[in-house]
């Protein structure tokens, strides 16, 4: 038995996050400039500049109190400092929470925090491997409405376990910091970790989502569970997506008929987009992608309710919610999208306002949209060939 509060051999400030007022490492333990921090480096992990990763996590619990009257219970299973499952109960007012780590520091650390906001009553403290955490949580009546995993690296040898502790219909939020895996920067390690061939392209992002989707996607039929994407979103340093769980062997054939593979043509250092195939075969002059999740990453209906909170006093960072505009300006009906600046560059020119030229696709009768995960890309069913065109004539 762990005695709580073991552990504080460290100096500790005092910060606020949200409503939640925090005991944290002084962050001139990993603090390397004014707006940097190596969190890996502090006796427990607490990165300040992940508070718009928790800020999702807020607005999404949020959406889910106001769509049930029951109780809720959020877990999560690598907690920290426990800042994200205090700002769930004290913002989102969720009835239970319960905060995992296996390192003794954060466990003492967390137990001080739930102390410090009066949560004893409904908040529970644990120190554990995150898949025996799971497994403790996989019994009718012990599991979650929302589960968190948020590790550092990949997530993918807790993904298993993560699908016994949802309860149908919960919510399961699943980061990434590993990008170079998920964006192609390094292929071999993405084979290795997510059985994935990928390549760095101009809208590499869009590509890190879906290969995340890929893996929680597997891990969930592997359950006989299936998931429905809520909100995936890619910022700084992680890709992060929330899917909902859905029990039974129809929802994962129906989650896994959704991996495939993305066809490519490359032209010089421009990798254009042809569309998504079944087979892993590939003709003379063209690449394949995958296998990636190639439904949709994003609910539309989840996204409105998430931007309605906005105009409500709201202690989220703005940037959270132009990053849900963003989203919700992409339609998401085709996978891939082009490199506008990239375009540019190769072909001599400056690069046109992407809105200049989604309007003109649009005029000449092309489907065309921003892309929601990577910046200067544009989401079409037109050609490189009339990109080209319609960008010289610009």
């Amino acid at each position: 038995m762990e005695k709580q509060g073991d552990g504080m051999d460290f100096e500790t400030i005092v910060i606020r996050e949200g409503r939640a007022e925090i005991i944290v490492p002084k962050l001139d333990y990993y603090r390397v400039s004014p707006n940097e921090y190596v969190p890996s480096k502090a006796p427990v992990f607490y990165n300040p500049l992940m508070k718009e990763n928790r800020d999702f996590t807020v607005i999404v619990a949020n959406v889910i109190r106001r769509g049930v009257g029951h109780r809720l219970c959020f877990g999560d299973s690598m907690a920290g400092v426990g800042v994200r499952s205090i700002r769930v109960l004290t913002e989102a007012e969720w009835d239970e929470a319960y905060a995992n780590d296996v390192s003794q520091r954060a466990f003492a650390t967390i137990v001080m925090n739930v102390k410090l906001n009066r949560l004893e009553d409904r908040m529970h403290t644990s120190k554990t491997d995150a898949n025996i955490f799971h497994v403790e949580h996989s019994l009718s009546g012990s599991r979650f409405d929302m589960l968190e995993l948020d590790p550092f690296g990949t997530p993918v040898r807790f993904l298993d376990t993560c699908f016994q502790a949802v309860k149908h219909g919960g919510v399961l939020s699943v980061t990434a910091t590993d990008t170079a895996n998920l964006f192609g920067v390094h292929k071999r390690a993405a084979r290795m970790l997510y059985g994935v061939n990928v390549l760095k392209t101009g809208f590499m992002r869009e590509i890190g989502v879906r290969v995340l989707l890929k893996a929680v996607a597997e891990a969930a039929a592997r359950n006989e569970r299936g998931i429905e994407p809520i909100v995936s979103v890619t910022r700084r340093h992680y890709v992060k997506v929330f899917v909902r769980v859905l029990k039974g062997r129809k929802h994962a054939f129906k989650s896994v008929s959704q991996i495939r593979f993305l066809k490519l043509r490359r032209v010089e250092k421009i990798y254009e987009p042809i569309g998504v195939v079944d087979v892993e075969s590939c003709e003379k002059d063209f690449l394949l992608l995958g296998p990636l999740y190639t439904g949709q990453t994003c609910s539309r209906e989840w996204l409105e309710k998430m931007l309605l909170q906005e105009t409500e006093g709201t202690l989220i960072n703005k940037d959270v919610f132009r990053t849900l505009e963003t989203l919700i300006s992409d339609d998401q009906k085709i996978v891939g999208s082009i490199d506008l600046t990239g375009l540019a560059s190769s072909l001599h020119v400056n690069p046109p306002p992407r809105s200049l030229i989604i309007e003109r696709l649009v005029k000449e009768g092309f489907t065309a949209c921003r892309s929601g995960f990577d910046n200067n890309c544009v989401r079409t069913d037109a050609g490189l060939d009339e990109l080209v065109r319609i960008i010289r004539s610009l």
